[in-house]
């Protein structure tokens, strides 16, 4: 049992809201539903959803989540067992959900409350950022800070208004403009160190594409160090630094870049001096005017 008799909720010296308890309650008849055989990150999430009146489902209507779609996402991806049944069964929590409830505990010591609610469950699912539940919700743009930040009734965590735009005219893959837009954006400043982009199924709606195409794209960014990934936290825009590349290579480098453009330059009808005015006007917001004189 999670709770002793005669505790009146409490564990580790806390006690426990009724809407938390209701919310354990839920979760591990979530897990009994879907044939599963112990309780997780992801039957919490279901759990604290299935309260329409509590304090966690408020937090996430003023983040604008849409918790029919976050549960039918969930229970898709934790893959309900059809021939299982555990009725009635008292289910174990695994390491994870154990793991939130001690997180729970230390939001709401932190945050200096003298109780567990609900709405420091939904944080202590967050702060496990390995669990399905976190992963679930990053997936529509929750985050810890977000979700503290609504529950202390303060300024939203700031976002960059950078936005990613495909044409469909053009004829690179949707993939290669994502890159080269997010590189982009970075290069002239748009995009500042510690931003972060937009979640991976958020700029696949947006988009209207295939949530696979924007993961491949943040993927390849990640790997050229232009963008780090922090499980349930997101994806950020890295810290910019020189790659690695000896001086003495740089240059053989840039004309293997740029030999491609000075050929369709030419099939274009351009004159050189034109191609050079081009490269200093394709450089403005790129390089400091000293660095590019």
């Amino acid at each position: 049992m999670l709770f002793g008799r005669g505790s009146k909720g409490g564990i580790g010296g806390y006690n426990f809201t009724e809407e938390c308890r209701q919310a354990l309650a839920r979760a591990r008849e979530e897990a009994n539903l879907l044939g599963h055989e112990y309780v997780s990150t992801e039957h919490l999430v279901l759990g604290l959803t299935s309260l329409p009146n509590g304090e966690a489902y408020r937090i996430l209507a003023a983040l604008d989540v849409d918790v029919p779609s976050l549960r039918a996402r969930i229970i898709d991806t934790c893959k309900p067992q059809k021939n299982a049944s555990h009725q009635g069964r008292d289910l174990p929590y695994t390491s994870r959900a154990k793991k939130v409830l001690e997180l729970a505990m230390t939001e709401a010591r932190e945050l200096r409350y003298d109780y567990v609610g609900a709405e420091h469950l939904l944080l202590g699912v967050l702060r496990e950022e390995k669990g399905v539940g976190a992963q679930s919700l990053a997936e529509f743009g929750v985050t810890v800070e977000r979700a503290r930040a609504i529950l202390l009734g303060q300024t939203l965590p700031a976002s960059t208004d950078f936005t990613v735009v495909i044409d469909d005219a053009s004829e690179r893959s949707i993939y290669e403009q994502i890159v080269n837009r997010i590189q982009e954006g970075v290069a002239v400043g748009n995009l500042k160190p510690g931003d972060r982009l937009p979640t991976v199924r958020h700029l696949a709606d947006k988009l209207d594409i295939a949530p696979g195409t924007v993961a491949r794209a943040y993927g390849e960014l990640e790997r050229l160090g232009v963008v780090v990934t922090e499980g349930a936290r997101g994806t950020r825009v890295a810290q910019r630094e020189r790659p690695p590349m000896p001086a003495s290579e740089r240059p053989q480098t840039l004309v293997g870049l740029l030999r491609p453009v000075a050929v369709a330059g030419f099939h274009l009808g351009a004159s050189a001096p034109e191609l050079r005015a081009a490269l200093e006007d394709a450089m403005k917001d790129i390089f400091p005017e000293s660095e590019a004189a």
